[in-house]
């Protein structure tokens, strides 16, 4: 199957335009190697990228995302089949603590948006943060992007959530039913003497302000 890359190289021949040409079409000064990379498949252009191309060699943008020929189009993935969810500067303290004076936009992670359906999650309501400190390995890492759902904010027994300590400072922990009434605040590390359980009641739950439940982690393996 012709990839992107390759179909990008025959939409640019056909249009009798060398890479210099057509990243000159797209606005971009000095962007040979950026086509370079898009032709061999070495990075994927991004959503912008592709409707700059498509606009500079004349093709609708499905055209070049998915193929010219009916089998192509009827196999190939389509965008409308995708989410952007917008990924955030902000870090969520596992372990270390950790303050967000100043966050940011930087990029987006995709989801397909029928397992955000499976998953009964809605675009809207989704953010992608980093979390920072090893206090909930091994189930998330130092480091990892989660995906957070800024709808589900009621607590519920052994789920995940990012919460906003008085403080200001933004945690990302486990929250577990009491055996006596209250909740824990619970890593799961086992190093308890490192990363020790907090007791809170209702109220002090209610003052932590549930921001969202993580619902996706991802790290490497």
């Amino acid at each position: 199957m012709e990839t992107l890359g390759q179909r990008l190289a025959r939409y640019r021949n056909e249009a009798n335009l060398t890479q210099k040409g057509l990243a000159a079409a797209c606005n971009w000064q000095n962007g040979q190697g950026r086509i370079a990379n898009y032709e061999k498949d070495k990075r994927e252009p991004s959503l912008a990228d592709l409707r700059m191309l498509s606009l500079a060699l004349k093709k609708p943008l499905m055209d070049l995302v998915e193929g010219d020929d009916d089998q192509t189009r009827s196999t190939a993935p389509k965008i409308d089949d995708y989410a952007l969810i917008p990924q955030y500067t902000a870090h969520g303290s596992a372990g270390n603590g950790h303050l967000n004076d100043h966050v940011e936009i930087k990029g987006g992670l995709v989801f397909r948006r029928d397992w955000l359906a499976r998953m009964a999650l809605r675009e809207r309501s989704l953010h992608v943060i980093y979390a920072k400190g090893q206090s909930m390995e091994p189930t998330i890492c130092d480091g990892d992007v989660v995906l957070l759902d800024e709808a589900q904010k009621e607590p519920r027994d052994r789920r995940i959530y990012a919460m906003l300590k008085p403080d200001g400072e933004l945690i990302i922990k486990r929250l577990a039913q009491s055996m006596t009434g209250g909740w824990i605040i619970r890593s799961d590390n086992e190093d308890k003497r490192q990363y020790p359980d907090e007791a809170a009641s209702d109220n002090e739950i209610g003052h932590l302000k549930i921001v969202g439940r993580i619902v996706w982690h991802g790290g490497a393996l």
